[in-house]
Protein backbone atom coordinates (compact mmCIF):
# COMPACT_ATOMS: atom_id res chain seq x y z
CA UNK A 1 0.00 0.00 0.00
CA UNK A 2 1.44 3.32 -0.97
CA UNK A 3 -0.65 5.20 1.59
CA UNK A 4 -0.22 2.87 4.55
CA UNK A 5 2.20 5.21 6.30
CA UNK A 6 -0.01 8.28 6.50
CA UNK A 7 -1.18 9.40 9.89
CA UNK A 8 -4.71 8.66 11.06
CA UNK A 9 -5.98 12.24 11.06
CA UNK A 10 -5.22 14.64 8.24
CA UNK A 11 -6.62 17.96 7.16
CA UNK A 12 -8.67 18.03 3.95
CA UNK A 13 -6.02 20.21 2.29
CA UNK A 14 -3.36 17.58 3.05
CA UNK A 15 -5.54 14.80 1.72
CA UNK A 16 -5.89 16.48 -1.66
CA UNK A 17 -2.20 15.82 -2.34
CA UNK A 18 -2.74 12.16 -1.44
CA UNK A 19 -5.67 11.90 -3.83
CA UNK A 20 -3.52 13.44 -6.57
CA UNK A 21 -0.74 10.98 -5.77
CA UNK A 22 -3.28 8.16 -6.03
CA UNK A 23 -4.27 9.31 -9.52
CA UNK A 24 -0.60 9.67 -10.51
CA UNK A 25 0.07 6.08 -9.43
CA UNK A 26 -3.17 4.35 -10.46
CA UNK A 27 -4.88 6.64 -12.95
CA UNK A 28 -3.59 4.99 -16.11
CA UNK A 29 -3.38 1.44 -14.78
CA UNK A 30 -6.11 -1.18 -15.01
CA UNK A 31 -8.61 -0.72 -12.20
CA UNK A 32 -8.33 -3.43 -9.55
CA UNK A 33 -9.37 -4.19 -6.00
CA UNK A 34 -6.00 -3.20 -4.52
CA UNK A 35 -6.26 0.30 -5.96
CA UNK A 36 -9.89 0.60 -4.91
CA UNK A 37 -9.04 -0.39 -1.34
CA UNK A 38 -6.38 2.31 -1.21
CA UNK A 39 -8.89 4.78 -2.56
CA UNK A 40 -11.34 3.67 0.13
CA UNK A 41 -8.73 4.47 2.80
CA UNK A 42 -8.39 7.97 1.41
CA UNK A 43 -12.16 8.35 1.13
CA UNK A 44 -12.63 7.37 4.75
CA UNK A 45 -9.96 9.80 5.89
CA UNK A 46 -11.61 12.53 3.82
CA UNK A 47 -15.00 11.77 5.36
CA UNK A 48 -13.35 12.08 8.78
CA UNK A 49 -12.42 15.71 7.98
CA UNK A 50 -16.13 16.64 7.63
CA UNK A 51 -15.26 18.49 4.42
CA UNK A 52 -16.07 17.55 0.83
CA UNK A 53 -13.32 16.92 -1.69
CA UNK A 54 -12.46 19.72 -4.10
CA UNK A 55 -14.35 19.93 -7.39
CA UNK A 56 -11.21 18.79 -9.24
CA UNK A 57 -10.81 15.67 -7.09
CA UNK A 58 -14.56 14.99 -7.24
CA UNK A 59 -14.38 14.95 -11.05
CA UNK A 60 -11.33 12.66 -11.07
CA UNK A 61 -12.98 10.31 -8.58
CA UNK A 62 -16.17 10.15 -10.62
CA UNK A 63 -14.26 9.32 -13.81
CA UNK A 64 -12.05 6.78 -12.07
CA UNK A 65 -14.92 4.94 -10.38
CA UNK A 66 -17.08 4.93 -13.50
CA UNK A 67 -14.26 3.20 -15.34
CA UNK A 68 -13.69 0.77 -12.43
CA UNK A 69 -17.30 -0.40 -12.19
CA UNK A 70 -17.90 -4.11 -12.55
CA UNK A 71 -21.57 -4.40 -11.81
CA UNK A 72 -21.48 -8.15 -11.16
CA UNK A 73 -18.39 -8.20 -8.92
CA UNK A 74 -19.37 -8.19 -5.26
CA UNK A 75 -15.86 -7.33 -4.09
CA UNK A 76 -15.51 -4.36 -6.46
CA UNK A 77 -19.01 -3.03 -5.88
CA UNK A 78 -18.75 -3.31 -2.10
CA UNK A 79 -15.65 -1.09 -2.07
CA UNK A 80 -17.02 1.34 -4.66
CA UNK A 81 -20.29 1.79 -2.76
CA UNK A 82 -18.31 2.51 0.40
CA UNK A 83 -16.24 5.13 -1.42
CA UNK A 84 -19.39 6.69 -2.86
CA UNK A 85 -21.00 6.88 0.56
CA UNK A 86 -17.96 8.50 2.18
CA UNK A 87 -17.42 11.06 -0.57
CA UNK A 88 -21.01 11.70 -1.65
CA UNK A 89 -20.35 10.84 -5.30
CA UNK A 90 -23.91 11.33 -6.50
CA UNK A 91 -23.37 10.74 -10.22
CA UNK A 92 -21.71 7.37 -9.73
CA UNK A 93 -24.35 6.35 -7.21
CA UNK A 94 -27.21 7.36 -9.50
CA UNK A 95 -25.62 5.50 -12.40
CA UNK A 96 -25.31 2.31 -10.34
CA UNK A 97 -28.94 2.60 -9.23
CA UNK A 98 -30.02 3.13 -12.83
CA UNK A 99 -28.21 -0.09 -13.82
CA UNK A 100 -29.65 -2.19 -10.99
CA UNK A 101 -31.84 -4.25 -13.33
CA UNK A 102 -28.77 -5.24 -15.37
CA UNK A 103 -27.00 -6.74 -12.35
CA UNK A 104 -27.14 -10.52 -12.55
CA UNK A 105 -25.24 -11.35 -9.35
CA UNK A 106 -27.91 -11.66 -6.65
CA UNK A 107 -25.51 -10.65 -3.88
CA UNK A 108 -24.43 -7.50 -5.71
CA UNK A 109 -28.04 -6.62 -6.46
CA UNK A 110 -28.87 -6.95 -2.75
CA UNK A 111 -25.83 -4.82 -1.89
CA UNK A 112 -26.95 -2.08 -4.28
CA UNK A 113 -30.53 -2.22 -3.03
CA UNK A 114 -29.32 -1.98 0.57
CA UNK A 115 -27.16 1.04 -0.32
CA UNK A 116 -30.12 2.63 -2.09
CA UNK A 117 -32.33 2.10 0.97
CA UNK A 118 -29.66 3.27 3.41
CA UNK A 119 -28.39 6.43 1.79
CA UNK A 120 -30.21 7.40 -1.37
CA UNK A 121 -31.83 10.28 0.51
CA UNK A 122 -28.58 11.54 2.03
CA UNK A 123 -26.05 10.92 -0.74
CA UNK A 124 -25.71 14.69 -1.23
CA UNK A 125 -24.54 15.11 2.37
CA UNK A 126 -22.53 12.23 3.85
CA UNK A 127 -22.33 14.03 7.20
CA UNK A 128 -26.08 14.20 7.76
CA UNK A 129 -26.08 10.90 9.65
CA UNK A 130 -23.85 12.30 12.39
Amino acid sequence: MIFGGISEALEASDLESYFNKFFDVYGDKPKNITALRELYELAYRQWDTFEPVSDEIYKKLTEYLMSALKLNSYEIMDVILSIIENLSLKEVFQYIISQKDRIQNTYVKELVEEAENDYADIIGNPFSVL
